[in-house]
């Protein structure tokens, strides 16, 4: 059995739909069971024989974290120490998932799961802490650092583009921070399939798509397959500026691009090109899939 914690995330929602299509039996919850509550924990999981747990859920406020820093840091980093506590009884194995915004940001040629941590954020801190609760506590884990997230459910860089396309003429979108989007879809397969081989390579490893790419060319991107697959109608300018145009309560990182050798070299996986995978996306808009 896997109990699936923060069920109606984007990354959540999108697992239980590949969960399902599967045919892999699984327990969801999300508010209603309080991870930083560990009496609670230990109430939901008694008797039942979890054989994986898959943390989705998250803060993910990257601005209010920098006002609720307690908050942030209950989720996710007080959240994962409860269960990991919990799962040392059970022998569970956990897949909880990170962010690129546990490093600086100041690596042009990118990032490898060895390299140095440096979060300019309370969210980037708070999701390392994460991760620092779950290595020292549990051996039985897998973290997968993600970034740029979007999918079909709740709010994403892409629905946001495509609703601006269809209100603005002219868009501005910033062309200095550098990174690379990871698509659900294509996570949560890798996911299903971690789980079906049972895997025991543990560790820390990077998943998202190949290729860096700013804001500004993810936009642009976003734009061209929004018009080539009949998503998007009317001609809208998209003008690259600096991020200094729109100053944020958090510090992002300019640099946030990661190495996903360790990913290869240990399951024989690459994720697909970032252009790839949002094609992928987007024209399954108009059929569903």
């Amino acid at each position: 059995m896997i109990w699936l914690v923060g069920c109606k995330g984007m990354l959540g929602r999108h697992l239980a739909d590949k969960l399902e299509i599967a045919g892999i039996s699984f327990t969801a919850s999300d508010i209603e069971v309080d991870i930083t509550d560990k009496k609670a924990v230990s109430s939901f999981c008694a008797g039942k024989n979890f054989s994986w747990i898959l943390i989705c859920s998250a803060y993910t406020a990257v601005d209010l974290a920098e006002d609720e820093r307690e908050k942030a840091f209950a989720v996710n980093a007080l959240g994962v120490k409860n269960i990991a506590e919990i799962s040392r009884n059970s022998g569970a194995k956990i897949i909880n998932f990170s962010t690129d915004y546990v490093f600086s940001g100041d690596n042009k040629n990118g990032f490898s799961e060895n390299d140095k941590t440096g979060p300019s954020s309370v969210y980037g801190a708070s999701k390392l802490e994460g991760e620092k609760m779950l290595t020292s506590l549990y051996d039985k884990y897998f973290i997968f650092r993600i970034s740029w997230l979007y999918g079909p459910h709740g709010k994403n860089f892409v629905h946001t583009m495509q609703n601006l396309f269809g209100q603005k003429d002219e868009l501005n979108v910033v062309d200095d921070q550098f990174g690379s989007p990871t698509y659900t879809g294509e996570l949560a397969d890798f996911i299903i399939d971690l789980i079906r081989s049972d895997s025991e390579k543990y560790g820390i490893y990077h998943f998202s798509g190949e290729g860096m790419t700013s804001w500004y060319e993810f936009a642009v991107e976003i734009y061209r397959l929004s018009i080539k697959y009949g998503i998007t109608s009317g001609d809208v300018r998209i003008n690259p500026v600096d991020s200094s145009r729109y100053p944020a309560k958090a510090k992002r990182p300019a640099f946030s691009y990661m190495i996903k050798n360790k990913l290869f070299n240990t399951f024989g996986y690459r994720p697909k090109d970032w252009k790839a995978a949002l094609d992928e996306y987007i024209g399954g808009m108009k059929t569903g899939s």
